[in-house]
């Protein structure tokens, strides 16, 4: 199986836990296979984000790729790298795109390369 595909579920895993979390009643999840990249796309209608939470969450889905974090600092210390969250999902995949709207939900888009 390629990594893409065992990392796809938990990423949607990730993205619909924290559409639950903001309490959504209605989670659109779209997986596209096709091209050179997958991308991953959870729609929700729960609360929404302020612009300093949007932050944040930007902040998490923009860390390094996991394979660089763990090359760089998995040589120093000689073991792997952990991380948990949306912070995960910033290390497994390229890039994010974020909307949000406080009270209407919240659309987070993820791109990797196969």
């Amino acid at each position: 199986m390629h990594s893409h595909r065992r990392n796809t579920r938990g990423i949607v895993d990730e993205l619909y836990n924290n559409a639950l979390k903001a309490g959504a009643t209605r989670i659109e999840v779209d997986v596209d296979f096709s091209g050179d990249e997958v991308v991953i796309k959870v729609k929700d209608n729960g609360e929404g984000m302020d612009q300093q939470k949007l932050e944040e969450v930007k902040k998490k889905l923009e860390r390094p790729r996991r394979e660089e974090l763990e090359d760089y600092y998995g040589s120093l210390a000689g073991q792997s790298f952990q991380g948990t969250g949306l912070s995960l999902v910033g290390m497994m995949t390229d890039a994010a795109r974020v909307k949000t709207s406080p009270g209407e939900g919240t659309e987070i888009t993820v791109f990797m390369k196969k």
